[in-house]
């Protein structure tokens, strides 16, 4: 074989293998943003004996959201929690884990992102798409449950959580935010998930595995990282994370704790926990947590006074 030859067949085998990187990477990149879809809701109230009401409502893009608004146990109460659940799973599956906070005199309102259980959409943008999510859950609390609207806290988990720190630091009257498997960056999560259940290196894969997620979704998912949006945080915030957490690392979480500009801030780290295993491994103490952060810092709001009244005038 020739030296030419050699040349020709070493620049044929440089160009196969970039196609190939280039094929590998788009088709990854349908990964990202098409979760698996767990369209059944393998945990609903009725298993918990929880009275409830279906809803379902429309986002700004023209989406319809579906999901439960579950009355706190024992009476009417104007304090709900908003949940946020995460990438490739659905509302029962939080709910599984929370429930018990209805029997704390909570409202609790949970509802399926886009792409996820009962609701409508395609694509999964880990964060970016479904803060418009959260923003339609919400006007439809406050329009429609005004009365359950009077103190408002937001629980999110994994891609939930950095949903629901983007909330805390827009709507400043939400009174409280726990953030559990919180990831730090949009781009870093994608890395560890490539990396840790994919094999793939960030470099070239990865890498080219955002472009093309950019390109479909006709965005940049980063600048909704929670890294961009925790110092809006001001109201009580609790983090939450595993120590075995391999999408979340352990260094990400503490950094976006001490990021957080609250006054009010606390931090639990799930001795042997995995990503989103905080539940199950937390047990009973994981309930009485929650219980006592929701309990602290969302107090059933009180009464409006009524102005004193003038005295009659004498007859």
């Amino acid at each position: 074989m020739s030296k030419a030859e050699m040349v020709n067949w070493f620049l044929f085998a440089l160009a196969a293998l970039a196609a190939l990187v280039v094929y590998v990477s788009y088709k990854k990149s349908a990964a990202v943003i098409q979760p698996p879809r767990k369209t059944v809701i393998a945990y609903t109230p009725d298993q918990y004996r929880l009275a409830y009401e279906t809803v379902e409502f429309p986002t700004a893009d023209g989406l319809r959201l579906k999901g439960w608004f579950i009355p706190a146990a024992g009476g009417e109460s104007g304090r709900t929690i908003v949940f946020c659940h995460g990438w490739g799973s659905n509302r029962g599956e939080l709910l599984r884990d929370t429930w018990f906070l209805a029997e704390q005199g909570f409202n609790l309102f949970y509802f399926d992102f886009r792409a996820s259980g009962e609701s409508k959409g395609s694509l999964s943008s880990v964060g970016y798409l479904e803060t418009r999510d959260f923003d339609a859950a919400y006007e439809f609390l406050r329009n429609n449950r005004p009365q359950a609207a009077e103190a408002v806290g937001v629980f999110g988990t994994s891609m939930g959580g950095s949903v629901a720190v983007y909330a805390a630091a827009k709507y400043p009257e939400l009174r409280c935010l726990l953030a559990e498997n919180t990831f730090l960056s949009y781009n870093k999560v994608v890395a560890y998930w490539s990396w840790k259940r994919l094999n793939t290196p960030y470099f070239p894969l990865v890498w080219l595995t955002l472009f093309f997620v950019r390109r479909k979704l006709k965005a940049d998912p980063e600048p909704y990282s929670p890294v961009y949006n925790v110092a809006g945080v001001k109201v009580p915030a609790m983090f939450v994370n595993g120590d075995h957490d391999d999408l979340v690392p352990l260094a990400d979480a503490e950094r976006l704790y001490g990021m957080c500009p609250s006054e009010k801030k606390q931090m639990w780290v799930v001795a042997g926990a995995s990503h989103a295993k905080c539940a199950e491994v937390g047990g009973e103490v994981y309930r009485s947590k929650l219980a006592a952060f929701f309990g602290e810092n969302l107090p059933e709001p009180e009464p409006e006074k009524l102005p004193p009244q003038a005295p009659a005038a004498a007859a």
